[in-house]
């Protein structure tokens, strides 16, 4: 067995001497070598291997075939981990048992699977590769530049991989990634070719991630190790939502790419309370944040117009008043605008060095080193009094009051996705309700005020009528935001239990 580590970088196809270049000046005097490599990948008619993240081919170099499977990795910031076994063959089918039985997941039925087998998709390709020294072992630099094929349909296929082999220094494999980014505006890739393969073949879907999960903490892990585990289930849900960006752009994958990049900055402030300088990289974040701020506008406007929600009837009694608002939603969407950030060197940089900082896992050891439960129960504590202190003033509070406090109280919910798993599931759903119930509100806020600017800017005829309707649906939102923040404020720590 191999632990396949490699960054992957997608390139421009018509920029082949351009990356041939910069390649053979990055390898020095290391001699380039060149061949064609031809794979074909296979899975069951109902995806058996791919539900176990587990992508298997045979490639063909000249006469001499391999069978290779990968079984599940990570991807982080670029860098793709996962085991891989290797053994030659003389078939152009694949046979499982050809491995060793050891690989397998407990009562994974290989040998079923095996019968099963079916070819889903090819890879044909020319591979120029250079053997890069580094510490006590390599860094192989590859350009694989030809196209993957399912069928009648071909994709083009130009990407760079930098492999980490043999007690090589994964820092250089990074400062050569970086090269590739500022001098050819090469893109991080977060998909396999297997993966492209699936997608090309029909046999899976690219969907944006739209709601985050608790990443699945170990308690008896210490602080460093659970906030870099956070960290990097932050990056892969910014990075799955950016190949959704890439491959079909859409409000969806900008919603994910926006949370994937907040939760992120959730993490890498608690790691500056640890005394970790992430202080760049958080101001980047920022940066980035600010350009995706037409979100917020585009939903409260969506929340008008759902033909599920509370305002869709009644505003259609106001056809011109509804045309004005879907027209305002159409205009406010700016897919163009992050797509232009999503390749600047900036982001892509960024995004690197995030995946760099979880490999490298810098620590303050006196405070990185506490059990993770016990650090984040104090820390939801400390966190949650903030939110508190920002929610418990006398008397009802305005509706300006509240959209000042939404970004407070989302990362709060935001923190406890990334340590929340350590605490019993009931007791912490029970907990989030009403903060949820209230940021919900508070957003529909958002959705309110922009009706009101729109009808005083509508000519439809009784705006009058129309101002006093949505003065008695703020008022009604209002008193529910109210229950909501009483019902919150009483709610039992679930920390503490």
């Amino acid at each position: 067995m191999s632990q396949e580590i490699e960054l992957k970088l997608l390139v421009e196809e018509a920029s082949a001497d351009k990356v041939i270049a910069l390649c053979q000046s990055l390898a020095k005097q290391v001699e380039m070598t060149e061949m064609h490599l031809s794979n074909s990948y296979f899975d069951t008619d109902d995806l058996r291997l791919r539900q176990h993240d587990m992508g298997l081919r045979i490639r063909q170099r000249g006469e001499q075939r391999e069978q290779t499977i990968k079984l599940a990795g990570e991807v982080l910031g670029g860098m793709h981990s996962r085991p891989e076994y290797n053994v030659p063959t003389a078939s152009d089918k694949p046979d499982l048992t050809l491995f060793d039985e050891a690989i397998w997941p407990e009562d994974f039925p290989f040998f079923d699977i095996n019968r099963d087998l079916n070819e889903l998709f090819t890879t044909d390709f020319t591979r120029s590769r250079w053997r890069i020294p580094s510490a006590d072992g390599v860094i192989e630099l590859v350009y694989d530049r030809g196209s993957i094929r399912a069928g009648d349909t071909a994709q083009a296929l130009a990407e760079v991989e930098i492999e980490v082999q043999e007690g090589a220094d994964v820092n250089d494999a990074y400062k050569l990634a970086r090269r590739f980014i500022t001098r050819l505006n090469a893109r991080l890739g977060s998909l396999s070719k297997a993966a492209r393969g699936y997608l090309l073949a029909g046999k899976s879907v690219l969907e944006p991630f739209t709601h985050a999960h608790f990443v699945q903490q170990r308690p008896d892990d210490d602080v460093g190790t659970g906030l870099y585990r956070a960290l990097g289930y932050a990056l892969q849900y910014w990075q799955h939502n950016d190949a959704c960006l890439a491959a079909q752009p859409s409000v969806r994958a900008v919603a994910g790419i926006t949370d994937g990049i907040r939760l992120s900055k959730v993490v890498l402030q608690q790691l500056q309370m640890l005394e970790i300088d992430v202080s760049d990289h958080i101001m980047r974040l920022d940066q980035m944040l600010g350009h995706l701020g037409w979100l917020s506008r585009y939903d409260g406007l969506i929340e008008l117009t759902a033909e599920d929600g509370a305002y869709h009837r009644a505003l259609n009694n106001y056809p011109k008043l509804y045309e004005e608002i879907v027209e305002q939603q159409q205009h406010a969407v700016q897919l163009e605008l992050v797509q232009s950030l999503s390749i600047r060197d900036d982001y892509q940089l960024t995004l690197l060095e995030l995946g760099a900082l979880c490999h490298q896992q810098p620590r303050h050891e006196q405070l990185m080193q506490l059990p993770l439960k016990q650090w984040a129960a104090q820390r939801l504590r400390e966190d949650w009094q903030s939110v508190v202190d920002a929610f418990s003033r006398d008397g009802e509070l305005k509706p300006e009051y509240y959209l000042k406090q939404l970004s407070l109280l989302q990362a709060s919910l935001q923190l406890g996705y990334c340590v929340g798993f350590l605490f019993d599931a009931e007791d912490r759903e029970m907990f989030r309700s009403p903060w949820q119930d209230m940021a919900r509100g508070i957003r529909e806020i958002m959705a309110l005020k922009l009706l009101r600017e729109a009808i005083k800017d509508n000519d439809d005829a009784q705006p009058e009528k129309l101002l006093n309707w949505q003065a008695v649906q703020l008022e009604s939102l209002l008193y529910a935001l109210e229950l909501s923040r009483k019902a919150a404020l009483k709610q039992e720590p679930y920390w503490l239990t």
